[in-house]
């Protein structure tokens, strides 16, 4: 699960390969929205910090960015394809919109939009872990 920057919204990931997008409303939480697109089970997912994406990922080696067009309406923006096995985690820097996944193919990779071909690229691969990487709560990266 993830909170939105704002605390309003929680996207929850599940194993029958859907998100949900829960609202709190009145003491209570609503399903305002269902995103469906991967084919195998959610493993994560993960807000930005500028609100503008959500991201997700899957058993399905996909992470799917989803752009989010106001509080009820998602549309998925790209689906990135660089894992060569399940992606466990999905997580977006706490500064800008660079987003993390981590894999059970030992690997790290680290994505950005690049605006001059308007798609998201790897920039990056951490490749030293000899077994699955898992998750981490925190990850901080400084950009120069």
């Amino acid at each position: 699960m993830s909170w939105d920057k704002s605390g309003k919204y929680l996207a929850s990931a599940s194993f029958d390969s859907m998100i949900n997008i829960w609202k709190k409303i009145e003491n209570k939480f609503e399903c305002i929205a269902t995103l469906e697109g991967h084919e195998n089970e959610v493993k994560s997912v993960s807000w930005s910090v500028t609100g503008n994406y959500l991201a997700s990922c899957s058993r399905d080696k996909t992470i799917w960015i989803w752009d989010i067009e106001d509080e009820n309406d998602f549309s998925c923006n790209t689906i990135l394809q660089g894992h060569t096995q399940d992606i466990k985690m999905v997580k977006w820097s706490p500064i800008e919109d660079v987003l993390f996944s981590a894999s059970y193919d030992n690997n790290i990779k680290i994505w950005r939009h690049d605006p001059n071909e308007e798609d998201w690229i790897c920039i990056n691969t951490l490749t030293d872990h000899i077994s699955t990487v898992w998750c981490k709560d925190y990850i901080l990266y400084f950009l120069n």
